[in-house]
């Protein structure tokens, strides 16, 4: 990496949260509220001029931007939901990112929470509902910017689904379901009638977690798996074997991951995420087959040594399978365990390098952290197992048996045991204390 890094945003109050590219390569996109009303907008920057200030693209008083979508064969323009006609409702709005002029694209019915597009056209072709009445979620598809909205697939409450591109061609679909099994899984839906034409990919352990597409045909190249470590479906033997060299580059047993690619896709952005320090940036050159450092996200913390985590199977009292992960000050004996409790519940910890964990392995604690049932990215049973059970009941009995297995296995001390955590994990701590 180079020095020449500067800052282009001067915002004061709440920091950014996301940020983004425009498809033009120069215009730096992010969203920010207004001193944390949470009326997100949609800001504009020229990050390729050191005296370019912030032009605000949703510049409606009252109202928030959200579902943002870009297109590299239509780089100048970009499209945005915004609810300045009807606070309930967020129009489709498509904007010319060098003027910033809105133009009202597809106005919103009443009842669809999200928009897509079909790539070729950049047409707004897909729309998410809810059906009140049942929960349920509705996947419609239209053919062109003006043909009629039709259901392409209904997700009962307690099923879990989403599209993922249209085909090419615009006759198929990729679409991530729950429906008939019990993860989800990656099929192509025949456009026309809803029906599913096959099964791409799918695991029983745990949903499918990131796909990767080509670009330009929509073919599937690899689908990537977590239910304890990151796993990977190849459908591309070519980036099959760019990944196992990037693997062997790496720290060992760190996780290699695609950060961002050129349009070309020979010149990519690699992270590597370790369990014992920051997380590691390289450039990769796919036609040489070379690497250069580009930077460690937290250098300060590469002088110091730190424990790895380890990704465990707990056994809960009714025999259901739980992926935790333990991180220990010493693994040569017991020490006081800290339980650390993940909160949404509907979310879940992962493998990779956790300062608290480690601020507390420092100190001389065990740190525990399980995926108890109600987390989410397992099953849609798995998730519905903790329904009605927050703080009470099986799922606050895996916490309680996740610690006694850590005294079982020699890693706790059985008097010296904390149980810690923020949102539904504070609550899970009150209620295990």
């Amino acid at each position: 990496g180079q020095t020449d890094d500067r800052v282009v945003t001067a915002d004061k109050y709440r920091g950014i949260r996301q940020a983004f590219w425009a498809e033009d390569s120069t215009t730096l996109l992010y969203m920010q509220d207004d001193a944390g009303d949470e009326n997100f907008h949609l800001f504009a920057i020229d990050a390729t001029s050191a005296s370019s200030a912030a032009r605000d693209l949703t510049p409606y008083k009252g109202a928030k931007a959200q579902n943002v979508i870009t297109n590299k064969r239509f780089p100048d323009q970009l499209l945005v939901a915004i609810n300045n006609r009807d606070p309930a409702s967020f129009d489709m709005y498509r904007c010319d990112v060098a003027s910033g002029a809105l133009t009202l694209d597809t106005e919103n019915p009443g009842d669809v929470l999200g928009w897509g597009t079909e790539d070729e056209s950049f047409e707004v072709r897909e729309a998410v509902s809810m059906n009140p009445a049942d929960s349920s979620t509705i996947v419609r598809v239209r053919d062109g910017q003006d043909a009629e909205w039709r259901d392409l697939v209904v997700f009962p409450y307690g099923e879990e689904g989403n599209m993922v591109d249209f085909a090419k061609d615009g006759k198929t679909c990729l679409v991530l379901s729950t429906l008939g099994r019990e993860t989800t899984g990656l099929v192509r839906m025949d456009v026309a009638t809803g029906k599913v034409l096959e099964e791409i990919a799918s695991s029983d352990k745990c949903n499918v977690g990131g796909i990767l597409l080509d670009d330009d045909t929509k073919e599937v190249r690899v689908v990537s798996y977590n239910y304890a470590r990151t796993e990977r479906t190849f459908f591309d033997s070519v980036l099959e074997a760019d990944f196992k060299k990037l693997e062997a580059a790496g720290p060992a047993g760190s996780e290699v991951s695609l950060a961002s690619r050129t349009r070309d896709d020979q010149t990519w952005v690699v992270s590597y995420r370790r369990d014992d320090g920051p997380a590691e940036y390289v450039l990769h050159d796919r036609t040489k087959g070379e690497s250069t450092p580009l930077f460690v996200s937290q250098p300060s913390l590469l002088d110091f040594k730190f424990a790895h985590m380890e990704d465990v199977r707990i056994p809960a009292r009714d025999g259901l399978e739980l992926v935790g992960y333990l991180t220990r000050a010493d693994s040569d004996k017991a020490t006081p365990l800290v339980l650390l409790v993940h909160g949404g519940p509907w979310a879940r910890d992962f493998w990779g390098f956790n300062s608290a964990a480690q601020w507390l392995a420092n100190r001389g604690y065990a740190v525990l952290q399980v995926n108890y049932r109600g987390s989410s990215g397992y099953s849609k049973s798995f998730l519905h197992k903790g329904d009605k059970g927050w703080g009470i009941g099986d799922m606050q009995h895996d916490l309680t048996d996740a610690v006694a297995w850590a005294v079982d296995q020699g890693i706790a001390v059985k008097d010296k045991v904390c149980i810690y955590g923020g949102s539904y994990g504070g609550g899970a701590g009150l209620c295990g204390a």
